[in-house]
């Protein structure tokens, strides 16, 4: 092969590993950078992500033949394509060609198939090569020819000075003057780039010598009545039989196309910033439930490439929901509102995870697509697991401690009550010598019946022992509280408007879980969209008042106090959870009180009163 001044950039499509390492040594060795696409799917994603000065394609492939591949890259692209395949034959050569390839080598025709293909290749890059520089020169012709037609653009004629010689109604228009004031004078732009090279390397000078074709770029002009504006420009010489004597100069205004550049451009990095930076998994998909895009989260918390994801829809990751029911979930998107809902999630090594999705429809790339943010919420449910076992146990505690109170204080006491009346009525029947005996059995079921009444005590003293009163922080309970609310609920607001500093009341160790019910309530049982919490507290002297607010659906008049009941309960009751019934009886326990209001507009406010501590 003849020696290239540039080697060219080559890509290998082909989804046999060795066949296309084989591919790209070979041209490697003839000179070529080769690199290797081991998919279609790859390797069309990097002909539109890189510039290549050819694509060498296998043909049978999958999920796309060499064919396919080569339709898709005519649709946006003119890049040489060679088709390099041991099957095919001339209808495949036919197809081929109707398709737009530049070259089709046969594996197995004749001897060296890969020296040919070398040749093919260079020669299909060195006419690429050449189409696009005659592209280039001929839209510079064109440029020179309709110059002064644009009238959207300055156009202008420098001479050898850099003085104006002709220029345009929108140059006149830009320098805010006419074109007679502005012609013979010496044009800023000109200064502006001589002085941004040296007296050597003059660039205008250049453009005369005829040393450079063009000149061009961007620079900030000082105009008058305007400031500083950002010009686009373009300098060529005018093409003559003779000495060039004249500079075409065509500029425009990008002051504010670059500004709303920057702004975009800014606003695209913060988006993917916030997208890649955030811990959630967030995706698109399209109306039919294929994978467009996924942020790193995605990738890192579910163990598949990207590559793998966009021959995936969200059925292949789903563990919770069946097929049918995430198609209906697709096709029933709301148009002006979020879908939220619960799933479990199956990572690439089979582990699975609870997710709650939310997912609303937007506009990617053109197209309508569905954009989804998936929450890993494990630490939720290990939360809310955790909350309804310490409720169960507390109220199989308090069932179980209730139970023995009421058989010391019922059973045994009435019988040994009954005892010491039956004693009583024998002293009258019971003769002197009996009467010891019968003053000895009087005392001891008097002594019993003392024992059952500590007894009685001890039970009710361990049923108050989560919650015996004591000097407690409600400034850093509140705190904890609200902030394991906040990390289990992050979608909610969480509002604190006023926090008690170094205030405390009477309460016990239980005093969080007052606040963790209806904190959690308040989140749980709420049917807004962003469910809204606030709390805060006043200090009325001798007593503080908490209140937890929502703007959920609230409580009717009626249930305003059954609400806190935990119904009727007999000794064999298997019981129910504590709910805002733990909540009254703890807070009444500490000599507070515990009501509910309605909130404006709409929701529950919860009011605690606790007395302070002395």
């Amino acid at each position: 092969m003849n020696e290239r001044s540039a080697p060219g950039t080559v890509l290998v499509v082909d989804d046999g590993v060795e066949s296309a390492a084989s591919t790209a040594e070979a041209l490697a060795s003839e000179g070529f950078d080769a690199e290797t696409a081991e998919t279609p799917t790859e390797g069309l994603d990097r002909v539109g992500d890189g510039e290549f000065d050819c694509i060498v394609s296998a043909y049978a492939m999958s999920p796309y033949d060499g064919i396919e591949v080569l339709e898709a890259i005519r649709e946006t692209d003119d890049v040489p394509v060679v088709l390099f395949t041991d099957e095919g034959d001339e209808a495949v050569a036919s197809a081929a060609i109707a398709a737009g390839v530049t070259d089709y080598v046969r594996k197995g025709t004749g001897s060296d198939p890969y020296g040919r293909l070398a040749t093919r290749v260079e020669r299909a890059v060195d006419e690429y090569r050449t189409r696009r520089a005659s592209a280039v020169r001929t839209e510079e012709l064109l440029l020179y020819e309709q110059i002064f037609d644009r009238i959207q653009e300055g156009a202008c004629l420098y001479d050898e000075e850099g003085r104006f010689l002709i220029v345009n109604d929108y140059l006149a228009e830009f320098y805010g003057t006419t074109k007679g004031a502005l012609e013979g004078r010496s044009s800023r732009l000109v200064d502006a780039i001589r002085d941004e090279g040296s007296e050597e390397e003059d660039p205008y000078r250049k453009l005369l010598d005829g040393d450079r074709e063009s000149v061009e770029g961007e620079l900030e002009l000082e105009v008058s009545d305007r400031g500083q504006v950002v010009v686009d420009y373009r300098l060529a010489p005018l093409e003559t039989d003779g000495p060039v004597e004249c500079v075409v100069g065509v500029a425009r205004d990008v002051t504010e196309w670059r500004a709303r550049q920057r702004q975009s451009k800014r606003a695209r990095e913060e988006y993917r910033e916030l997208i890649n930076g955030t811990n959630d998994s967030v995706w698109v998909i399209d109306p039919d439930g294929q994978f467009l895009a996924v942020n790193d989260a995605a990738v890192d918390r579910l163990g598949y490439s990207r590559s793998e994801f966009r021959s995936m829809r969200p059925h292949d990751i789903d563990a919770g929901l069946d097929e049918e029911k995430i198609t209906h979930l697709i096709e029933t998107m709301p148009e002006d509102g979020r879908q939220v809902f619960e799933t479990v999630h199956r990572r690439k090594d089979g582990e699975t995870f609870p997710v709650e999705i939310s997912s609303s429809l937007v506009s990617f790339r053109g197209e309508s697509a569905i954009l989804s943010v998936a929450r890993d919420i494990t630490q939720r449910k290990e939360y809310e697991a955790e909350l309804r076992e310490q409720n169960e146990l507390l109220e199989q505690q308090r069932d179980e401690l209730e139970v023995l109170n009421q058989v010391l204080r019922h059973d045994i006491r009435n019988d040994l009550q009954l005892v010491t009346a039956y004693a009583d009525i024998l002293q009258d029947f019971v003769d002197e010598e009996g009467q010891e005996y019968l003053r000895t059995v009087s005392e001891r079921a008097n002594h019993a019946v003392e024992l059952t009444r500590t007894a009685r005590d001890t039970v009710e003293m361990m049923n108050r022992r989560e919650t015996e009163n004591r000097p407690v922080d409600l400034g850093s309970t509140l705190d904890d509280e609200v902030a394991n609310l906040r990390e289990m609920f992050p979608e909610a607001v969480i509002t604190v408007d006023s926090s008690p500093q170094s205030v405390t009341v009477r309460a016990g160790d239980m005093l969080g879980s007052v606040f963790r019910n209806l904190l959690t309530n308040a989140v749980q049982h709420n049917d807004e969209e962003v469910p809204e919490v606030t709390v805060s507290t006043t200090d009325t002297g001798e007593s503080v008042s908490v209140r937890v607010a929502d703007n959920g659906p609230g409580i009717p008049d009626a249930q305003k106090t059954d609400i806190f009941g935990k119904g009727a309960k007999g000794l064999d009751s298997a019981g129910t959870g504590l709910g805002l019934h733990l909540v009254r009886t703890l807070v009444e326990k500490y000599g507070g009180s515990v009501h509910v209001e309605d909130n404006d507009p709409t929701g529950s406010v919860f009011v605690v009163d606790l007395p302070k501590a002395d």
